[in-house]
This record gives C-alpha cells, structure tokens and sequence, in this order.
C-alpha cells in the first residue's frame, strides 16, 4: 500500500516512488497550456482528424489489396505492403517517445503528419512494388509519431481526470475507422483507383496540420523546463539520441515476426530461414536490453520506467489486449465469406456488431471511470467477458442462428471496449508524478499493443493455414487445396465442385474455431496481469489543486516548496489485491 502522506518538494524535484501525492499548488498559478471548452473541442477534432489518418491506413487497403497484387504482378510480396507500415510504426512508437522528452508534442505531431503526407504520396505515384513498400514504410514511422504526439499534447494539455472522456474518444475512432476503411477502399478501387486509397489522405492531413498549428500550444515537454534550448545544444541532443537502440528494436521485432509469419505457413518451422529468425529475435532483444541499461537515461526505453511490478503488468496486459481485439477483427469477416458466402462488403457490415460494441464500450467506460475515478474494476472485468465470448465463438457453426453469432461479438467487442483506452491510462495514471517519463512510459504501451496485434495476427496466421490444410484433407480430400487456401470466395467458384461445397465450408469453419478459441487463454492471461495492476482513483480533490507536473512556463510556481492547508492526495493509489 502506497504512503497516503503527501510530501512537498520543489518545483523540480521528483515524488518517490512511495508517495502518493503529487505537489499541489494554488488554483491562481493555473496553466495558461490548459485546453479547455471550445479550443479543446476543437484542437483535439483536429488531433482525432490526424488520428484518422493512420487509422484508415491500416484498413483502408485489405480490399485493394488483391487489385494492387495484380497491377504489380506481386502477389508474393502483396503482405508486405501491409507489414512495413505496421513494423516501422510499432518500432518507431518507442523512438518517438523519446524525442517528445526534447521536442514541444506540437512541433513532433506537426512534422509526423507531414512525413506520413509524404509516404502516402510515394505510394499513391508507385509505378514499382518495392517503392509501394518503401512509401508504406515511411507512413508507418510518421504514423508512429502522430500516435506518440496526440498523447503527449493529451498528457500535457488536459487535467488528469478529464482524460477518460478524451480517451474514449481517441479509441473510437480506431473502431469508426475498422468498419468503413474496408468499404471505402473497395469503393475507390472499384469506381476510381486503389491510388486514391492513399491521396485521400493528403487533404485530410493538410487540414489537420493547419488545425493543430493554429490551435494547438508547444510548451516545453514534461519536466524539461530547465534545459538548454539553443539550437547547439539541441543539434546535440537529438545527435545523441537512442539510434541505435532503435535499430535493434527495428531488427528484434522484424525478426520475431517474419518467424511466426513464415514458420508452418510459406515454411516449414525447421526451416534454416524460420530457426535463424526466431534465434535472432531473443538474441537482438537481449542485446537491446543491454544496451538500453547502458545508455541509462539517454534510452529509448529508460529501465526507470519499469518501478514496479503493476508496470510490467500493464505491458503485457497491453499485448494480449490487442492481441485479442485484432484476432477477432480479421477472422470474424472470414467466417462470414466463407461459412456464409457472403461478399467482402457484407462481411464488413456483419462486423458492426463487434465494432459498434466496442466503440460503445469505450464511451460508456471512459464516461463512469471519469465520474468515478477508477479504471481497474474495467480491466479486470472485460477479460473475464472476452473469455465467455471466445469460448462461445469457438462452438459457431457453419448455419447457427445469426442472432448467436452477433451475441458473441458483443460480448468480445465488451471486452476490448473497457480495457483497450484504460490500459493507456493506467500508465499514465502511474507516472502523474513523474512527467518527464510520461511520453515513453506511454509510448511503451503502445509499442506493446502494436506487437501484440502484429504476434496474434502472425499466430492466427499461421494456426489457421496449418489447421486448414489439416482438415481439407480430413473432411475434403478431392478438394483443389492451392485454390481454396488462395480465398475463402473460391469455395463458391466453379474450382469446386458443388457437392464438395459442404465439406470444405465445414473444413473452414472447423479451423477457424481454432482461432476464436486463442482468445480465452489470451483472455486469462489478460486477467491475471489486471489483477497485478495498481488500483489508481484519479478522481480529482479539491478544486483548488492542479497537477504539478503539467509546465507552466513563465507561470511556474515560485522556488519554494508548495505546502496546502489540506494536503489531499490527488490520486490514491491501492494495490489490488
């Protein structure tokens, strides 16, 4: 149990990591970087349009997929298209976080939307495969830091409490853009050009870039108030910046997943390519670490981050949360085309269930956890319906009632609804009183989801190709397998027989059970790590307290220390059981 004694210090000195209670100061030296009533609403519209962006680019293109593939001629590198954005996005979170201790979120958010313009257009004009994939790629690193740079300005220009709301917000819109991306992409590709999938974002960006200039403040990053910002002394810090670790991130994480991606799908598991991958991946994780305790307080990743054991727990729960959330996104519509022969577009429109599910989940608890000030009943709860929700996906069949199947969903959508914004902030919950760690503390739960998403995608991957072969040739032996594991639409085609229809459906809908029943041991997982994380009330005090660790420039509060009348904790942190 934590200390509930506040202790005062000043203006730059740290709370142990015992104490409870933020520095509390006077209501007058309230802060001038503060969004409030109109401008808030309005920049962070602006922040949420610059969100979208990145939202739509990873759903955007799963139906102009194939029409790309075969303008290229490149059906072998078609999942690459996809996998750079992800790869440099997930690796970059952590590189971003770090810059943000350096640079206003205002100035880091400004320069991502534009390299992500500029990715967007390289693809757009692509007349080769490999500079499709190279746009992607870059897209993927300014994605990175529009992510990082709306949480950091969230952190630094919001009260603590006022965050669920905001939050609830932020994760809707990755929901918004899972249920229309895949219907606008195969509406620009049908009626114009799968081009256009990736200059609808050069206008969107261009307004939000002029909304956040013109909205949005650039204080100085959390608890960096005092440093030297002449432009030597910043050339030299951003030149001693964590390269190097970010590379080795880069090259553990892309090795991990070129592993389990290959591994029983293109090759065998004892393959030479499969054992060097999945030896490289611990090996360069390893060397990361190492190097990261090196560089000390220069890391991407400072080791100071990890302060306890509620914060390893929020990493992992983070993994499996996302783990979970993008199974199901992907594997439902699948079910969908291939139990049901319905089409890529209806299959989409049988996801709302889920989507709508977790976007009303998400506004629904970030509303009562910034009524009540308390997240953790949330994530402890939603696993424990993903578990009930997974279980049951695993018993559909071929032609259940529909109504089973959209009762499923939304009980799994529940679960990711209530826990995939808390988890966010839980973290910063815990690093309230420690500001000038808030951005990497942040980035490293998004660098955990993001690697959670990409190692389920690669397990689920390569669990239903094994499983499907394995069952063609058990319930459809005769079948054409190179055309059926091609496309699920091929099942309905004239490359299968008619009377074999029945058996290769039952084959499909068998294995993808397999699938769905990988979120129950992730769901349990999830449990027992939620369970480890610090029980946090951010319900605010007083109204005359404010948060320390948001700077106030040339309104900071005087040298002394701040004393109170009343020293209430602004946040009362308790251990869960």
């Amino acid at each position: 149990m934590a200390n509930d004694d506040a202790t005062t210090r000043s203006k730059h000195s740290e709370l142990d990591n015992t104490n409870d209670a933020p520095i509390v100061i006077s209501s007058s030296g309230e802060d001038s970087h503060l969004l409030t009533g109109k401008k808030l609403s309005i920049a962070f519209a602006a922040m949420l349009l610059a969100l979208l962006l990145t939202a739509l680019d990873q759903t955007i293109l799963s139906t102009a997929l194939p029409r790309i593939a075969s303008d290229f001629n490149a059906f072998s590198q078609q999942g690459w298209v996809a996998a750079s954005f992800v790869l440099t996005q997930t690796t970059f979170i952590l590189f971003f976080s770090q810059v943000l201790r350096l640079y206003p979120a205002k100035y880091v958010l400004i320069v991502s939307v534009v390299i992500f313009e500029i990715g967007s257009a390289l693809c757009g004009a692509a007349q080769d495969v490999n500079i499709l994939i190279g746009g992607r790629a870059l897209s993927g690193v300014g994605a990175a830091g529009i992510l990082t740079g709306i949480l950091q300005v969230m952190a630094q220009a919001t009260r603590l409490e006022d965050r669920p709301t905001l939050f609830s917000l932020f994760e809707s819109v990755f929901a918004f853009a899972s249920i229309i991306g895949p219907l606008i992409g195969g509406a620009l590709t049908d009626h114009a050009s799968w081009r256009w999938c990736f200059y609808i974002n050069l206008p969107i960006g261009g307004v939000s870039i002029i909304a956040i200039v013109l909205l949005v403040d650039a204080p100085p990053p959390l608890g960096s108030e005092d440093y030297d910002r002449s432009f030597k002394a910043m050339f030299w810090s951003t030149a001693a910046l964590d390269w190097i670790g970010t590379l080795l991130s880069l090259g553990a994480v892309t090795s991990l997943v070129l592993g389990l991606q290959w591994g029983g799908n293109e090759k065998a598991w004892n393959s030479a390519d499969v054992i060097v991958c999945l030896v490289l991946a611990p090996v360069l994780t390893a060397v990361f670490i190492f190097w990261e305790h090196y560089m000390g307080d220069r890391a991407m990743v400072p080791l100071a981050i990890f302060k306890s054991f509620s914060i390893y727990s929020i990493c992992f729960f983070a993994i499996f949360n996302r783990f979970i959330y993008l199974i199901f996104t992907y594997y439902i519509p699948i079910y969908y085309q291939a139990g049901r022969h319905h089409s890529a577009t209806k299959s989409g429109v049988d996801l709302l269930p889920l989507m709508l599910s977790v976007v009303i989940s998400i506004v629904v608890s970030g509303q009562l956890v910034g009524r009540y000030g308390r997240y953790w009943p949330y994530l402890v709860g939603g696993p424990v319906i993903g578990a009930v929700g997974s279980g049951l996906m695993y018993t559909v069949t071929a032609l259940p009632s529909n109504a089973a199947v959209i009762g499923y969903q939304i009980l799994v959508g529940i679960c990711i609804g209530t826990t995939l914004q808390n988890i966010l902030f839980a973290m910063q919950a815990e690093f309230d009183d420690t500001p000038k760690l808030i951005s990497q503390a942040t980035g490293m739960v998004n660098f955990c989801q993001f690697l959670g998403g990409t190692i389920g995608l690669a397990i689920a991957e390569t669990t239903f190709s094994s499983e499907l072969l394995r069952n063609l040739r058990k319930y459809a032996p005769d079948a054409p397998f190179e055309t059926i594991l091609q496309s699920p639409l091929s099942i309905y085609s004239a490359a299968v027989p008619d009377a074999l229809v029945p058996n290769v459906v039952h084959a499909y809908v068998k294995s993808l059970s397999i699938v769905y029943i990988i979120g129950v041991p992730a769901s349990v997982l999830s449990l027992i790590f939620a369970l480890c994380i610090s029980n946090i009330n951010i319900k605010k005090k007083p109204e005359t307290e404010i948060e320390n660790h948001v700077p106030h420039g040339d309104n900071v509060a005087s040298e002394g220390p701040q004393t109170s009348n009343e020293q209430h904790p602004m946040a009362e942190k308790i251990h869960s059981p």
